[in-house]
């Protein structure tokens, strides 16, 4: 009996270091993309007041941040102006689509399994799961999780899009298939936000 607790305590607690390494890994890359625009923004006055090793310095810190470690190899070169001023701008793009799955993710969470503690109003006639409070509830929150695991999902994805991206700017080489996937995915994300801007 003694054995068995034992190798079950054993066996519990690979499976928590795992997990308190993804709830870090998460919230460093959710601290990434709730950075990304205000970096973008001060990328692009880099480029504007010609000083694009600035840049190169920030991404690289913001690198740094993600990784969790203290130094990331490069060197803060920055590049050409115009270049510089263009990934800010499509950084700029990431950054805010990263806010509005973020609000997304946080709506779904509210609406979601917490939807009987902010909805306190009558059942609505087609509301999900009704007719009643406990069947609308569940079913609020069975349709926001598969909803907010793949909000979770993106931001992580455009986090580690964007490390790969900027990486010439501190003079490391990014791969060739990076900057068209980026702006495949910036264009997208612009479709879908438009989208859903015309259902208000």
């Amino acid at each position: 009996m003694t054995d068995t607790l034992t190798r079950r305590g054993a066996d519990a607690k690979p499976v928590d270091g795992r997990m308190r390494r993804l709830a870090r890994s998460l919230g460093r890359t959710l601290a990434y993309d709730a950075l990304l625009a205000p970096v973008s923004a001060q990328t692009l006055a880099d480029a504007m007041v010609g000083e694009p090793q600035a840049a190169g310095q920030r991404w690289r810190r913001l690198a740094t941040y993600r990784l969790g470690r203290r130094d990331v190899v490069g060197t803060d070169r920055g590049g050409e102006p115009g270049v510089v001023f263009g990934y800010g701008l499509i950084s700029a793009v990431l950054g805010l689509m990263s806010w509005f799955l973020m609000m997304l993710a946080v709506t779904a969470v509210v609406r979601g399994p917490f939807w009987g503690f902010v909805d306190h109003g009558p059942i609505e006639p087609g509301t999900w799961g009704g007719p009643t409070r406990a069947g609308a509830w569940t079913a609020h929150g069975l349709i926001a999780v598969p909803c907010i695991v793949v909000f979770l999902f993106a931001l992580r994805g455009i986090a580690a899009l964007h490390a790969q991206l900027v990486l010439p700017l501190y003079g490391l080489a990014a791969r060739k298939w990076v900057l068209p996937a980026t702006i495949v995915l910036a264009a997208g994300g612009l479709a879908f936000f438009w989208s859903w801007i015309e259902q208000l």
